[in-house]
């Protein structure tokens, strides 16, 4: 934290971000100390924000249901904290922003990406569903077809592509990204801290659709869902690095 402004790095580069128990614990008590902040800085070492769940840890659990429910909700409540927090969060990409990771982008309040960034939900990808928020902001984020597009094809799509349509805020070559980032910042941290709060408080009401109550609706169909042979069939694929067989299913 330097004055109002704090920075919060997912610092896992060796598993591209991966949101493990002890990222998602950890990047818990970061948003707890950044309370204060006006602004928040969001991103991952390496370029990369995250490329989702630990699917190791969650393979090794599937078997657990509660550890599995215990597992799933620490995200999803996480990036419910993330996105209720009263500080602005600026989110930054210059490498992947896949499935968990683009549900970390969704939960902040805005996007900073390079042109070349990669961001997708991706999810069934491994026959696997959000479950931190993903289906829902990003059916707000984006138009209806967009939205679809986005959600049943697994599609990533580079930052430009992104930008265009309206799911980050901006994209900029990748040598002037921390450049554009620190702009957008400074332009931040000079409103008064108690007026910027106030305003995001604001736009979350203005919001004619709560969407509480539909991503807790989506953790407990993940939830369901990995207690099914799809969700296994995938983290196995995962795990052997092959493609999955769904059509044996």
């Amino acid at each position: 934290m330097d004055g109002p402004v704090g920075r919060i790095t997912i610092d896992q580069e060796a598993t591209r971000n991966a949101l493990s128990p002890e990222v998602i614990a950890g990047l818990d008590k970061a948003i707890t100390a950044a309370g204060d902040c006006s602004v928040v800085v969001v991103r991952g070492r390496g370029g990369t924000l995250s490329a989702g769940a630990e699917l190791k840890f969650l393979r090794s659990v599937l078997d657990d249901p509660p550890a599995v429910r215990e597992y799933i909700t620490a995200i999803g409540v996480t990036l419910d904290r993330l996105e209720a927090a009263p500080f602005v969060s600026v989110c930054v990409i210059d490498g992947y922003a896949v499935a968990g990771g683009c549900e970390i982008m969704l939960a902040c309040d805005l996007a900073v990406v390079s042109e070349t960034a990669q961001i997708g939900d991706r999810h069934l990808e491994y026959g696997l569903l959000p479950g931190a928020g993903g289906s829902v902001r990003l059916t707000h984020a984006v138009a209806p077809a967009i939205a679809r597009r986005l959600l049943y094809t697994g599609e990533i799509v580079d930052g430009a592509t992104a930008a265009g349509f309206g799911l980050v805020s901006s994209a900029v070559p990748a040598a002037e990204l921390d450049d554009a980032v620190e702009v957008l910042v400074a332009r931040l941290a000079r409103h008064a801290p108690d007026a910027l709060r106030g305003m995001k408080r604001l736009h979350r009401k203005a919001l004619a659709d709560e969407p509480a109550a539909a991503i807790t609706a989506e953790r407990e169909t993940l939830l369901a869902h990995l207690a099914g042979p799809t969700a296994r069939e995938g983290l196995a694929a995962f795990a052997e690095r092959r493609a999955p067989r769904f059509g044996s299913l």
